[in-house]
């Protein structure tokens, strides 16, 4: 095709990859490239628009993310074909599946796999592999060093002088305004999203939001919920008498074809980055379920509940950004901040809190209000968000070196892992020719003093499909813990 004209002008304060980035996505919504079309190679395209390569590498890999284009291998970049489904109105984002790590690390065969293990930066002759070492990759919790505890202290003495009058009466049931005021400040900021602090409530955990949200939609309908997926969320649903449909995801995300005829009224789902899969939802497949969604009354509920961990290029666009009607987005600080900050808010549409102030307006706040104001303080101030970017850079630090151990330790002529530059967890697989490591892995990493997931944890009756994968939570890990537990892994995979 001819090369791309842009004003880079009128970019602003945007910065350019951004640009050319929202440029292209907008020529492909409005059918200006069309599905299947030709983009210009990128240093042709550099070159037009005065720009360096890097900066054309980075809008087309987040355009790659996000689904509207694909790579085809010594061909170039195309327009992804399934944009023909598209409505030419839709504005957002999604993105494909996890690539392998095998292309990104040196492949490892078996004759140097010994070798590679030598090279595990941890003193091995004090190591006495008799020691049973509590090695657990099965906690998703945070590092205790992680949190700000001088910062957090500080503002709480701080709220408690600013706010002496607040501490004596009940809270809002939807959260306390300044609180509901900083999430919207600080969303609409981070990602985008215009929302008025009004629709945002405020609750202790999303446990807690998703029983609000059996009051508003009722029972005799039916939930679905992503299989594999978090099972919490199911069982909530499932004990308060909600029938719960388990339904399959694909690389893509979750099948959408799965919900017609379904009565499914309410939708739970994680299309920026899927847990455990890792997988994000691309726009063509938001499309057709935001289509779905409009056309049955049906409500979606976006859980983003990591989109503050992705390590390169910008957040994945919410559905949220793309229909206010029928998307009900959540989030939780639990996982920025500490497990014991039980703080987590939901964004009803207008409809739906509607139905709220009419049926469940006269709930009392649930959160202390103690918490709250510090919260609010807290983000409001830009200490929320220090926080998360030193945390994102300790985590990708923590990321790399789990991937280090993988490639130094030998273990990936075994195994694949699943990478996607984000989340705080890894997915690995036993490769199909050495299956029978996968019998009772858990059982004998355990032995070894290692404690691994099972990915069929995660899985309603999927047989076969996931039985040789299993997931890594590495957040809480140090380097020496890291090398340890891959020269263990090693160790029982070759025997």
């Amino acid at each position: 095709m001819e090369l791309l004209t842009y004003s880079l002008e009128n970019r602003g304060n945007t910065p350019v990859y951004m640009y050319i980035y929202e440029c292209i996505k907008n020529d492909i919504l409005t059918g200006r490239i069309m599905p299947g079309e030709r983009l210009p190679s990128k240093r042709p395209l550099a070159s037009h628009l005065g720009v360096a390569i890097i900066t054309i590498e980075n809008a087309y890999a987040q355009l790659i993310t996000e689904g509207y284009i694909q790579s085809k291998e010594k061909k170039g970049y195309y327009v992804s074909d399934d944009m023909e489904m598209m409505a030419l109105h839709t504005q957002g984002s999604g993105g494909h599946g996890a690539d392998t790590i095998n292309n990104g690390l040196n492949n490892i065969g078996s004759n140097d796999a010994g070798e590679r293990a030598n090279h595990i930066s941890f003193d091995r002759d004090s190591f006495d592999s008799n020691d049973r070492v509590a090695i657990d990759f099965s906690v998703n919790s945070i590092k205790a060093d992680s949190f700000p505890f001088d910062t957090w202290a500080r503002i709480m003495r701080k709220s408690m002088l600013d706010h002496e009058a607040g501490f004596t009466k009940a809270p809002d049931g939807r959260g306390v305004e300044e609180l509901r005021k900083a999430i919207a400040a600080y969303l609409y900021k981070s990602k985008g999203i215009t929302v008025s602090a009004e629709r945002i409530i405020v609750g202790p955990g999303t446990e807690y939001l998703h029983h609000i949200l059996i009051q508003l939609i009722g029972r005799s309908c039916f939930v679905a919920v992503e299989n594999p997926g978090y099972k919490k969320v199911g069982r909530i649903y499932e004990t308060n008498g909600v029938r719960v449909l388990h339904i399959p995801v694909d690389e893509k995300g979750m099948i959408i074809d799965r919900l017609k005829d379904s009565n499914v009224r309410l939708v739970h789902l994680s299309p920026s980055h899927h847990f455990p899969t890792g997988t994000v939802m691309p726009i063509h497949r938001r499309g057709r379920l935001l289509k779905w969604a409009k056309e049955q009354g049906a409500y979606i509920v976006e859980d983003d509940y990591d989109s503050e961990f992705r390590f390169e290029g910008r957040p994945v666009a919410t559905l949220y950004s793309m229909d206010q009607s029928n998307v009900i987005y959540m989030n939780t600080f639990t996982k920025t901040l500490a497990q014991s900050i039980r703080i987590a808010y939901m964004i009803l549409p207008e409809k739906l809190y509607d139905r709220y102030r009419e049926k469940l307006g006269f709930y009392s706040g649930t959160v202390s209000g103690f918490e709250q104001y510090t919260l609010a303080e807290f983000i409001s101030g830009g200490y929320y968000e220090r926080h998360i970017r030193r945390v994102r850079n300790q985590y990708k630090k923590c990321r790399q070196e789990m991937l280090d151990a993988i490639n130094e330790s030998g273990i990936l002529e075994y195994i694949n892992v699943t990478e996607d530059k984000a989340g705080l967890q890894l997915v690995f697989e036993i490769k199909p020719e050495y299956e029978k490591a996968a019998v009772n892995l858990c059982a004998k990493m355990l032995e070894a003093g290692v404690k691994i997931v099972p990915f069929s944890d995660y899985c309603y009756g999927l047989p076969g499909r996931y039985e040789n994968s299993f997931l890594l939570y590495y957040s809480d890990m140090g380097k020496d813990m890291i090398n340890k537990a891959f020269y263990l892994m090693s160790n029982v995979l070759k025997n």
